[in-house]
């Protein structure tokens, strides 16, 4: 996936400022595509140039300007046109298994803190989900019927924060060399 298209994507559900695309990002795919806030206005400064999007300047009274952006015809079939390509296999990028393989040069706590403070996120971001998930479920019929596809990305989310924690789990165990998962059972 690429965040151009991640954005389009966002932008044909509902025009948006910069701002608000970024936090409607945070709260819908950065699960499985994350990006930054400097990263957003970039990408939207070039698909602007593209002819992908366009904006309206909305003023603002104490604030200034805002730029409104909406996806048009041109960045419409862009997107139609990469949706219709082939996805390639994503690979898993995961700095805390990094730390993990190596976790023999650390000491036992520092592999603790690091478990810790992975299950911590993984935990926060489960409950995030499951509130995302409940105020959907709770939405009229036509807002469940738009966000069903989007949903069911996040389900997917849900899966893998659960499946993290029951690993988290058996990492823990090791740890406390209560099991050694090379040794059948």
């Amino acid at each position: 996936m690429s965040l151009p298209h991640a954005i389009l994507a966002l932008l044909d559900f509902e025009k948006s400022s910069g701002y608000d695309l970024a936090k409607r990002f945070n709260s819908s795919i950065s699960f499985f595509w994350s990006t930054t806030h400097q990263q957003v206005y970039r990408e939207l400064g070039k698909l602007t140039e593209k002819g992908w999007v366009e904006f309206e300047s909305v003023s603002q009274s104490e604030k200034p300007d805002k730029k409104v952006y909406h996806i048009t015809e041109a960045g419409h079939d862009a997107l139609l046109d990469w949706l219709n390509k082939p996805a390639p296999a994503a690979r898993f990028k995961e700095p805390m298994l990094i730390k993990l393989f190596a976790g023999r040069l650390l000491s036992r706590e520092a592999l603790h803190e690091e478990v810790d403070a992975h299950e911590n996120r993984h935990r926060k971001t489960l409950g995030y989900y499951r509130e995302v998930e409940q105020r959907l479920k709770a939405a009229p019929g036509e807002v469940k019927r738009r966000y069903l596809l989007p949903y069911m990305t996040m389900r997917l989310g849900i899966r893998l924060e659960e499946a993290w924690l029951e690993w988290i789990q058996e990492v823990r165990e090791v740890l406390n060399e209560q099991k050694d998962p090379l040794q059948k059972d």
